[in-house]
């Protein structure tokens, strides 16, 4: 069957969420993955939240309902809230996991942490278990980012998913982010260590340099070989979803929502000729 393909409301920039759920499906896309985020959190670029922790059940039913409008199904959560060393990122977690919940996702993008000491370590894999078992009560599965820390790079992947040892802590695997945040490393030989805990993925194209903010339109950076990781991920029977996450390009103007769209629209067209609609 063909993956399941999703957008990150990031790939609309400054316009946000609601912008999002009113224009993806004129892109060739029908999900969305949709951030929750903190109260009074303001992103890098200060696009208005949806949703956030303290979300009220109006608050939740009016998602709903422009969902529905829009003919828009949810693929995931962001739910993104810091470090779960942290007990209050935990306490936050769990907010967001009741709310992921009530919008009927099964599954979320978290953080994994990190750890300055053994001591740590510790209280950050007990935290994480918590998180885990909360998710599990829900029907959800917790995907790491992979983003600095525990799941930086594909060892600590490893390491952590078999330390845990959770059936609802899985991975996040991001194209883009792992060659951002990592020198001198191999994405496809990375995704094939760690693919059988893959459960979802942020499909993100860059030029491969070493924290160079370079995240265009998919096919249009380079570094990423789009075909491979389908067929890998293929392979393990992982359908998805795969997002398509668009974080734009270090030092270029603000795009217009024309020029957003187009991008998505191009990652949509490098995407079907990768194989992602086929079965």
């Amino acid at each position: 069957m063909p993956a399941l393909i999703s957008c990150c409301v990031s790939s609309y920039g400054r316009y946000g969420a609601q912008v999002a759920i009113e224009q993806i499906r004129a892109a060739g896309v029908t999900h969305l993955e949709l951030p929750i985020r903190d109260e009074g959190f303001i992103t890098r670029l200060g696009d208005p939240p949806l949703l956030t922790h303290t979300a009220t059940e109006t608050d939740i039913a009016g998602i709903e309902q422009m969902l529905s409008q829009h003919d828009v199904r949810l693929s995931s959560c962001n739910i993104l809230s810091g470090n779960p060393l942290n007990p209050r990122v935990v306490e936050v977690t769990f907010r967001k996991l009741e709310i992921a919940a009530r919008l009927g996702v099964s599954i979320v993008i978290g953080e994994s942490g990190q750890a300055g000491s053994p001591k740590e370590l510790a209280t950050l894999y007990q935290h994480l278990q918590q998180i885990g078992d909360q998710a599990a009560r829900l029907g959800i599965t917790y995907c790491c980012e992979t983003h600095p820390g525990l799941c930086q790079e594909p060892q600590g992947m490893l390491t952590l998913m078999q330390d845990l040892a959770h059936p609802h802590i899985r991975i996040n695997f991001d194209t883009g982010n792992l060659l951002y945040f990592n020198s001198h490393i191999n994405g496809e030989i990375a995704l094939q260590k760690v693919c059988t805990f893959v459960k979802s993925v942020h499909l993100k194209d860059t030029q491969g340099e070493f924290q160079k903010w370079y995240f265009p339109a998919l096919g249009y950076g380079g570094a990423v070989d789009f075909t491979r990781t389908r067929q890998i991920l293929k392979a393990v029977g992982f359908q998805g979803p795969f997002c398509i996450e668009i974080q734009g390009i270090e030092g270029e103007e603000s795009l217009t929502l024309v020029q957003h769209q187009q991008r998505i629209v191009q990652s949509v067209k490098t995407l079907r000729l990768c194989g992602y609609w086929d079965c």
